[in-house]
C-alpha cells in the first residue's frame, strides 16, 4: 500500500515537484548563462585567475540566502498545492477508506514532499559553486591543480550551509501542512502560511539565518548593479573565513528539526480528526 501511495502523490504532483526543483535551480542557471553567452556578463571576471579565485568562487554560496528567504515561501505554497485540494474537493475521504490508516496516510505524504524539499534544497546548494566552477575551468584562466583547494572548500561551506537550508525549507513545509489540513479555500492557506513565515523571519533570531563568519581580514562589501562592472567585490575571501561559513549550531539545528516533528505531528493528528463536512 505504501508503494500504491507513492506512485499516487507522484502521478498527482510530479509537475508541482518538478517545478519546484527547476525554480531552485533557476537562478544560478540563468546567472551561469548570461555569463557564458555575454561578453558584458564576464566584465567583473576579467582578473579571473588560480590566485583570483578565493575572489570569485565563494560568491556562489550566496544562493543560501534566497533558500531562507523568498525560497521559504515557495515551498509552503508547495505544501498548500498538495495537500489542499484532496481537502477542498473531498477526495481525501475516499481515500480514507481504503484498507491503511489515516496516520499513515498523512505520513508518507508529508515524507514524501519533505523529501522533494530536502533534496531539491541540497541539489540547489551543491549546483551554485559546481556550475560556477565548470564556467572559470572553461575560460581557461583557471587550473584544477591551482585551484583544487578553493573548489574543494566551498563545497565543503556549501554541504554546511545545506544542513541549514534545509531545515528552513523542511519547516516552512511542514508549517505550511499544517495551514493546509486546517484551512479548506487554498488562497486562505497560501495567505496565513506566507504570513505566519513573514513573521517569523522578522522575529527569529539571528543565529537561523545568518552563515556568514566573523571577517577577520576586515570589512567586506558586495554590491550588484547595472553598471558595466555589474558585480563588484571589495576584497578575497579568506580560508578562515570560508570555514566559518554556515557552521553548525547543535541548539538551532535542534531548534528547528523539533520544530519540523512538531508540525508533522500535528499535521498526522489533523488528518486523523478529518470529518466530511
Amino acid at each position: 500500500m505504501i508503494r500504491a501511495i507513492l506512485w499516487k502523490e507522484w502521478h498527482e504532483h510530479r509537475a508541482r515537484y518538478a517545478a519546484f526543483w527547476l525554480t531552485l535551480s533557476a537562478p544560478v542557471l540563468i546567472l551561469c548563462s548570461a555569463i557564458a553567452l555575454s561578453h558584458t556578463a564576464r566584465v567583473p571576471f576579467a582578473d579571473l585567475s588560480d590566485a583570483t579565485i578565493w575572489r570569485y568562487l565563494p560568491f556562489s554560496l550566496a544562493i543560501s540566502i534566497l533558500l531562507v528567504t523568498v525560497f521559504t515561501g515557495i515551498a509552503a505554497y508547495l505544501a498548500v498545492a498538495t495537500l489542499n485540494p484532496e481537502i477542498a474537493d473531498h477526495s481525501l475521504f475516499y481515500m480514507f477508506e481504503q484498507p491503511f490508516g489515516r496516520r499513515r496516510y498523512a505520513a508518507i505524504k508529508l515524507l514524501n514532499g519533505g523529501l522533494h524539499v530536502v533534496a531539491a534544497t541540497f541539489f540547489a546548494m551543491m549546483l551554485s559553486p559546481s556550475i560556477i566552477y565548470a564556467l572559470m575551468l572553461l575560460s581557461g584562466r583557471v587550473t584544477i591543480a591551482g585551484s583544487g583547494a578553493v573548489y574543494a572548500a566551498v563545497m565543503a561551506g556549501a554541504l554546511r550551509g545545506s544542513v541549514w537550508c534545509s531545515l528552513a525549507m523542511l519547516g516552512g513545509f511542514t508549517l505550511s501542512a499544517i495551514v493546509a489540513a486546517s484551512v479548506r479555500r487554498w488562497w486562505l492557506a497560501v495567505s496565513v502560511s506566507l504570513t505566519v513565515l513573514t513573521l517569523i523571519g522578522v522575529f527569529a533570531p539571528d543565529s537561523f539565518y545568518d552563515f556568514s563568519p566573523d571577517c577577520s581580514a576586515g570589512t567586506m562589501s558586495v554590491s550588484v548593479n547595472s553598471a558595466a562592472q555589474w558585480l563588484n567585490i571589495s576584497r578575497a575571501v579568506t580560508p578562515a573565513e570560508l570555514a566559518g561559513f554556515a557552521r553548525w549550531k547543535p541548539w538551532p539545528l535542534l531548534f528547528v528539526a523539533g520544530l519540523v516533528v512538531v508540525f508533522s505531528v500535528a499535521t498526522v493528528l489533523l488528518y486523523e480528526r478529518k470529518e466530511l463536512k
